[in-house]
């Protein structure tokens, strides 16, 4: 395994874009093909999975919700 400093070990970094807001995501951390991205914008975090078999990107938190206010979460 190769750490991010190493240089031929490590694969071109792929840009993500935030699918709530269209934002260009930031990568937290990847290890073992696993990715965790978060957007600056709107907070939400999504996982990658890259490897070919499994292939998903998932939510991971779904961010502060900046279109609503407080009541309307409230029963």
């Amino acid at each position: 395994m190769g750490t991010d400093d190493s240089g031929t070990a490590t694969p071109t970094l792929q840009r993500e874009v935030c699918d709530k807001c269209g934002s260009r995501m930031e990568l937290e951390s990847s290890a073992y093909g696993f990715e965790r991205w978060k957007c600056p914008k709107c907070q939400q975090v999504v996982g990658i999975d890259r490897d070919p078999e499994v292939g998903s990107r998932f939510q991971i938190a779904r961010g502060q919700p900046w279109n609503y206010s407080p009541d309307a979460f409230k029963n």
